[in-house]
């Protein structure tokens, strides 16, 4: 009986057990992975049921301000107006200068600041016909109503200036931060009289503007 118990039959049993737990180890092991990307998918489709919903809402989250999708048809019904009354009216982006650098340097908390200081200088800039809102990333923009090319350039620059002005401390040395932004302009009916040609008018000369520099105001190619 006490060879039995402490012999050869007892290893035998304790490796049998020991494989069993490992099966069962294992077998949890990969329950959880199987878990764990159950939650991924899970949290990716919260992410993008939360955007869509915040789309639908017409607010950017982050700045308050309208979002694309509120501003591309703000855009187009105003354009149509603005065909029949005979009126001129203007689109302003702007574009913070470095904010991804900013992001990675300073971290994403400060850049978010900077986007919100930034908007709440873009809506007190802004006459309340006008419209105001968040394009996306680092950009923002606005319908300026009964605007021509030459006042909508005298906005970007006020702009331009109040945002060089602004005061951002780096939340580590506490020494300030240089934030500029960069402003193109184009108007109707000097440029376009279509919604999507008059956003690409004003994409193409953000693009020329961050070509030759940053901080600058710069009006659509005619």
């Amino acid at each position: 009986m006490f060879e039995t118990f402490h012999g050869q039959s007892h290893p035998r049993q304790v490796e049998q057990q020991l494989r069993k737990l490992q099966s069962h180890i294992l077998q949890l092991e990969r329950a959880v992975k199987d878990k764990d990307r159950e939650i991924d998918q899970l949290r990716h489709q919260l992410i993008n049921y939360e955007a869509r919903l915040q789309e639908l809402r017409g607010t950017d989250e982050l700045t308050s301000l309208p979002n694309r999708h509120v501003f591309k048809e703000h855009l187009t019904h105003s354009l149509k107006r603005a065909l029949r009354l005979g009126y001129s009216l203007s689109l302003m982006l702007v574009d913070v200068d470095h904010l991804r650098e900013i992001n990675l340097r300073y971290g994403h908390e400060v850049g978010d600041s900077v986007l919100i200081e930034i908007a709440r200088i873009l809506k007190s800039s802004v006459r309340e016909i006008d419209m105001p809102a968040r394009w996306g990333g680092e950009e923002l923009v606005a319908v300026l109503h009964e605007t021509d090319v030459e006042g909508a350039a005298v906005v970007a620059e006020r702009v331009r200036r109040r945002v060089a002005m602004m005061e951002v401390l780096d939340p580590r040395s506490g020494k300030a931060i240089k934030i500029t932004a960069t402003l193109a302009v184009a108007s109707y009916p000097q440029h376009s009289s279509e919604p999507q040609e008059l956003l690409e008018a004003v994409g193409e000369a953000l693009i020329q503007a961050k070509d030759k520099g940053c901080n600058v105001v710069v009006v659509a190619n005619r």
